[in-house]
């Protein structure tokens, strides 16, 4: 395979993507200009169509890319069928934006590509959950997934509002409870780790190890601190938005990359 970092960037740009999709939901029931739908449209296609090249460039020969797709059973399944709707549907809102079609139309077409990319980013935290790794047994490793996911769609919907020049109030608030996912998520997480001995090291190397400072600056403070205080800032919110934005896709990156490291010390160190 390329190697673990395509991954990780497939996960950023799926976070990222799945979000700006969520937002343009919301922007489309808010009844926002051609303009503002078109941008948020684009954007989210394009990190979705970037984020499964990584992915499919990960997987390298078209067998297993086929076989993928003949196993339902399996989350990578529901993972690439998630992000192949999503595509097809952003696209296909696009189309229907610029063809000016009714407005139930691209409602029901924006609704179905936010399922899709929810489907996906929810399946992305579900895959890398693996009972017989100790360290990766526990579906708390997903939820920060979420949080960064429904962080991304917050920003993307306060950026949205800024752009229209309508209240944010509600897009901060969700911001706030989106970063609260988060924290519940990580501290749920790790709090697991520590109080099992088989694992309290792994949750040592993430508090205070050599995963830290990933963890402290990467998640926590792109994560969760720099989206929080985008929300706060009420001057050059524009700007502000977009700067937690990248921190999400930081944040998103370094989560993946670090159940990866974690994973694999595991199975080097801890009884399987």
């Amino acid at each position: 395979m390329v190697g673990d970092w395509t991954l990780s960037l497939f996960a950023a740009l799926l976070c990222l993507g799945s979000g700006l999709l969520a937002a343009l939901a919301a922007s489309e029931f808010s009844n926002f200009t051609e303009r503002t739908l078109k941008t948020l449209a684009s954007l989210g296609f394009v990190c979705l169509a970037l984020g499964g090249l990584a992915a499919v460039s990960n997987l390298e020969r078209p067998s297993m890319i086929l076989g993928v797709f003949a196993n339902p059973a399996s989350r990578l399944f529901w993972e690439m069928i998630g992000v192949a709707g999503a595509l097809l549907t952003s696209a296909a809102y696009l189309a229907a934006l610029f063809r000016e079609a009714d407005q139930t139309i691209t409602r029901v077409i924006i609704l179905l590509s936010a399922l899709f990319a929810f489907v996906a980013t929810a399946a992305l935290g579900a895959n890398m959950v693996m009972s017989w790794r100790p360290v990766l047994s526990s579906y708390t490793l997903m939820i920060p997934f979420i949080g960064l996911y429904w962080t991304a769609a917050s920003l993307s919907f306060l950026l949205a509002c800024e752009l229209e020049d309508a209240d944010g109030a509600k897009a901060r608030a969700s911001s706030f409870a989106a970063s609260a996912v988060s924290v519940i998520g990580f501290s749920a997480y790790i709090a697991g780790l520590l109080a099992n001995p088989d694992t309290s090291e792994a949750g040592q190397q993430l508090v205070t190890g050599v995963l830290s400072l990933q963890f402290w600056i990467g998640c926590v403070f792109c994560g969760i601190l720099l989206p929080l205080a985008a929300a706060l800032l009420r001057k050059a919110r524009k700007l502000s938005a977009s700067v937690g934005l990248i921190g999400v896709f930081i944040a998103s990156f370094l989560w993946q990359s670090i159940i990866f490291d974690i994973g694999r010390a595991a199975w080097h160190f801890f009884n399987p």
